[in-house]
């Protein structure tokens, strides 16, 4: 056994200072973990460039844009008579089908142009059934003048002669003077009565061509008549097709021009969107290219949809053209060039009504040809 109090052995002392031995072993740990983030680095900036570039061609390749708003054809409702809006059967933003009553204008002007045309052509079919009773008399009347005409145009030139062969006799005293004078008074009474004859003929005529006349009359009377009839059915005017009632800002009781609208109908059959794209991008988009569209009101649906064209002319903003004069060059110039954006017209396949409004904020997104 040993003595507590011995003193301690200086080399049994330094023993624990010196232990740690792999010390040394850190600086290439170290090393490693360095050389291993500068390849991770590398990794991740080349698999960013790599992605950059992937997204960019997927990009240039299907174009799209958030510069797009929703579309449908508007329809000026126009009535075609004119007169006072007796009854006001839709209401403003109201869906409507096709043939339901719009609005009515006040037709007892239109019935009563009716009953006047109806009884028109009622007074002329009288006047044609009159004539044609009358026609074969009147045939007879013109027969008979124009005989009346032959025998008096016979008469006057007997009367013509006798007075030509008479005016030479009466100097050398083979006739007398009351004989010449008797011819010729034949020859005016001959005239006179000529005259008279040709006059009754004609009457005659005109009173035979009446019933012709009456007749080429009666198309025209009928035609009155089913005009008459076709602005009595303006008088109610329906919907053309379905959709919405729009900028309806009139009341019962107002009055309609022909020719002015009334309101507006939007057409809801087919729905497209104007989307704007760049210059450059529009070499992916020909006719029939399939495409993609959002509505913001609606982010989570999509709507399938096809380019119908695109559009050929914008209005430059950099320009100004004077009719007739020679071309304004501005002297300044622009260094940053910033590409023109033409309107694209997207038809979209699977519109939802409920959704789609006139003028909604869109994205569009090209796809490409199938």
């Amino acid at each position: 056994m040993s003595d507590p109090k011995a003193p301690e052995n200086p080399v049994e002392r330094k023993v624990p200072e010196t232990a740690p031995a792999p010390a040394p072993a850190r600086p290439k740990q170290t090393d490693a973990s360095g050389a291993f983030g500068k390849l991770l680095g590398v990794v991740i900036v080349f698999a960013a460039v790599v992605l950059t570039l992937c997204v960019w061609g997927i990009i240039e390749r299907h174009p799209r844009t958030d510069d797009a708003t929703a579309r449908a054809n508007v329809v000026a409702i126009v009535p075609r008579v004119r007169g006072q809006i007796v009854k006001l059967a839709v209401e403003d933003n109201q869906a409507v089908k096709e043939g339901d009553l719009l609005f009515e204008i006040d037709p007892d002007d239109y019935k009563l142009a009716i009953e006047k045309a109806r009884a028109d052509l009622a007074a002329l079919d009288q006047q044609i059934r009159v004539a044609r009773a009358q026609d074969a008399g009147l045939k007879f009347e013109v027969k008979a003048a124009e005989a009346a005409v032959e025998s008096g145009s016979a008469q006057l030139d007997q009367a013509g002669d006798t007075l030509h062969r008479l005016e030479p006799l009466l100097p050398k005293g083979f006739a007398t003077a009351e004989q010449v004078e008797q011819a010729r008074t034949a020859q005016e009474m001959a005239t006179s009565g000529l005259a008279a004859d040709q006059q009754r003929l004609n009457q005659a005529r005109v009173a035979l061509s009446a019933l012709d006349t009456l007749t080429a009359q009666r198309p025209g009377a009928v035609a009155a008549v089913h005009l008459a009839e076709l602005e009595l059915s303006y008088c109610e005017v329906r919907a053309p097709f379905p959709g919405r009632v729009i900028s309806l800002n009139i009341s019962a009781g107002a009055y309609a021009s022909a020719g002015i609208p009334v309101f507006s109908l939007l057409d809801t059959r087919r729905w497209y969107v104007m989307a704007n794209f760049r210059e450059g991008e529009l070499r992916y988009m020909p006719p029939g290219t399939n495409a993609e569209v959002y509505l913001l009101s609606a982010p989570g649906r999509r709507f399938q949809g096809k380019v119908q064209g695109i559009g050929w002319a914008v209005e430059p903003e950099d320009e100004i053209d004077i009719p007739h004069s020679l071309p304004y060059v501005q002297r300044e110039l622009n260094w940053v060039h910033i590409a023109q954006r033409f309107p694209v017209r997207i038809e979209v396949e699977d519109p939802d009504p409920d959704l789609f409004r006139m003028g909604a904020s869109a994205v569009a997104i090209i796809e490409g040809r199938q």
